[in-house]
């Protein structure tokens, strides 16, 4: 039932779908992108679950031009990149396929020597979500998995990846200090998204640009803006193909997206990866 049900999705996202982007392969040290950020005309990204701890710099062709060793860290499971627009970089140690872990972490390393240095030393940033009380908690409570945050205010904001069963559509919202230490995460507020299916909604990046928030899923993107206190959804577009992405970034004219190299990531569907794509912001 869950197959045909899924496959039905698929037919509409196809039929649906309001962006026809351009895609360049990526390089195979790229297979398991899974975080995206943009400067300068060019890419980072990194790799996820116990990946060597490297930040990736490629162009638009999909071409490695440099890469930077990250000293003083692990990559128990990177998921996110974020910028705050002046000095540093975080790099987010924050997947939880799980629920189970209590070594949550942030590093931070300055932009500017991660784009010239063969290697640069990470500054660590500790957090822990206030709310969690089991590892792991109830099937229904699977809220602490997270792949996407942003900098913002001075803050930085997490996005969680729900994984509840039934799946409820919920993400919930941290923010913690950009400065270095250890935490106990702020909950803020709920980010609601249509509870459908996991494979269609649960957060896998997001991306902060002029005031605009883009969230990613595996079968769609958003656009937000804040206002009178919430996430204002403006805009919505569909993926013309289901695979795993997990990359998100924008600039002035542009957005783009990168997945990863797993053509069994729905075992029905045999979608390959490992591209970026590119698509017109507005």
């Amino acid at each position: 039932m869950y197959k045909f049900i899924f496959s039905l999705l698929s037919i509409v996202i196809l039929l649906q779908s309001c962006s026809t982007p351009s895609k360049v392969a990526l390089p195979k040290e790229l297979n398991e992108s899974s975080a995206l950020a943009v400067y300068n005309d060019l890419f980072l990204t990194v790799n996820d679950s116990d990946n060597e701890p490297i930040i990736f710099i490629f162009n638009k062709k999909g071409e490695i031009t440099h890469q930077s060793y990250v000293k003083n860290s692990f990559n128990w499971d990177w998921e996110a990149l974020a910028y705050d627009g002046e000095k540093y970089l975080y790099i987010g140690d924050i997947g939880n396929n799980l629920n189970d872990r209590k070594d949550l972490r942030i590093f931070r390393v300055e932009m500017e020597e991660v784009m010239q240095k063969d290697s640069v030393i990470a500054e660590i940033i500790n957090f822990n979500y206030p709310d969690q009380v089991n590892f792991p908690p109830a099937k229904t409570d699977l809220y602490y998995d997270a792949e996407a945050m942003i900098v913002k205010n001075d803050e930085i904001l997490i996005f969680t990846k729900n994984r509840t069963v039934p799946f409820d559509g919920i993400s919930k919202v941290y923010s913690i200090p950009t400065t270095l230490g250890t935490y106990e995460a702020k909950y803020l507020y709920d980010l609601q998204l249509p509870a459908t299916l996991w494979i269609e909604e649960s957060i896998t990046d997001a991306y902060y640009y002029k005031d605009e928030l883009y969230i990613l899923t595996y079968s769609k993107l958003y656009r937000f803006k804040w206002q009178n206190n919430s996430w204002v959804k403006q805009k919505e577009w569909l993926h013309d193909s289901i695979s795993q992405k997990e990359g998100v970034a924008v600039d002035r004219k542009h957005i783009y997206i990168t997945d990863e190299d797993n053509e069994n990531f729905v075992d029905f569907m045999k979608v390959k990866g490992n591209f970026l794509y590119t698509m017109k912001r507005k």
